[in-house]
């Protein structure tokens, strides 16, 4: 794969894009193409990869290569989208801080089949010189580095790096030729939809200053895995081999969770909006109806406990018939029915 001159944001970029595997679909490929064995000898854990919420469907981007018509990319919350777009430049900025040379972001390397779009790439320079978070060792000056930039809302930022951030990363290194790569994680300490379409609004220098008090920026340093570059040109093969003979993967992985499986044919079905099931729903209306009803009376009820522990000054109910009551801390209501 060679470095292009398409420039992100671009329509002959936009262009390149609707007809190759983009970096983040990646990892949906991996997802589907890969044996459990295989991730786990590249230190992953199976389960926990394909748990994870995928971008799109092997389903979609097997239309989307074979250009019949079904594939339709659903675009990113103008909310989101935006936003992220407005702090890259500010995310460059830190992560520039301390460097001699100069930091080259949204090179796009391309061929017929696949396109990388890099948020930041560089060359390590002394500030590098520490521990990889995630691998053994340390970076060595003049050594090349890819940089994804992710924003993250402050209660995801607690969990764990997401595997596709990896995959994804890491399909850069592969494809570029770098050494290493650095995830950018940008959090904004009160995200909220309006400080996000605040900062969108906001001119380069006062954006600036409000980001240096407002968003932390951390890096995380990965060492390539070389064994994971491995198996995500093998998924890559296999992907493409399907595509050439016609080979359609199935629209979700079986054994998926429920949401994942939903999830999966709700984007599919943008690909066929046509697609309309003919099912009698009757018998899940009447029973809707009925729950709705039943939990109307349910709060009603609920209400009247309420008040009468209130004017008790009580918060355990018996209702000497083997049925007992009692209000937990969090303020739940809790019933035990009588023992037979």
């Amino acid at each position: 794969m060679n470095k292009t001159k398409l420039k992100q944001g671009t329509l002959a970029w936009e262009k390149a894009r609707e007809t190759r595997v983009g970096g983040s679909e990646v990892f949906d490929i991996v997802r589907y193409y890969a044996a459990d064995e295989e991730l786990q000898n590249c230190g992953i854990n199976a389960e926990k990869f394909r748990a994870e919420r995928p971008y799109t469907s092997a389903w979609a981007l097997y239309h989307k290569m074979r250009r019949d018509g079904l594939y339709h990319r659903e675009a990113l919350a103008p909310e989101f989208a935006e936003y992220g777009h407005a702090i890259e430049p500010y995310g460059v900025s830190v992560l520039q801080r301390g460097r001699a040379k100069k930091l080259k972001p949204g090179e796009v390397y391309a061929d017929d089949k696949l396109i990388v779009s890099l948020d930041i790439a560089g060359t390590a320079e002394e500030v590098d010189i520490v521990p990889f978070d995630y691998g053994t060792g340390k970076p060595r000056p003049g050594q090349k580095f890819v940089c994804e930039q992710k924003s993250m809302m402050p209660q995801k930022a607690k969990e764990p790096v997401p595997f596709k951030y990896i995959v994804q990363a890491q399909h850069q290194i592969m494809q570029t030729g770098a050494d290493f790569f650095i995830l950018q994680i940008m959090i904004l300490n009160e995200d909220t939809p309006f400080l996000r379409g605040k900062v969108c609004q906001m001119a380069r220098s006062r954006k600036y200053k409000f980001l240096d008090e407002n968003l932390a920026v951390v890096h995380l340093y990965f060492q390539s895995n070389n064994h994971l570059g491995a198996l995500i040109d093998t998924c890559i093969g296999r992907f493409f081999d399907a595509v050439e003979n016609g080979e359609e993967p199935t629209p979700y992985i079986r054994d998926d969770s429920q949401q994942n499986i939903i999830e999966s044919i709700r984007a599919n079905n943008l690909f066929n909006p046509d697609a309309v099931v003919d099912y009698d729903l009757r018998a899940y209306a009447a029973a809707k109806e009925k729950k709705d009803a039943a939990a109307k009376v349910q709060a009603a009820e609920l209400q009247k406990i309420i008040e009468t522990a209130m004017a008790r000054n009580a918060c355990r109910f018996d209702a000497g018939c083997g049925i007992t009551g009692s209000f937990s801390k969090n303020g739940r209501f809790l019933m035990r029915e009588a023992r037979t």
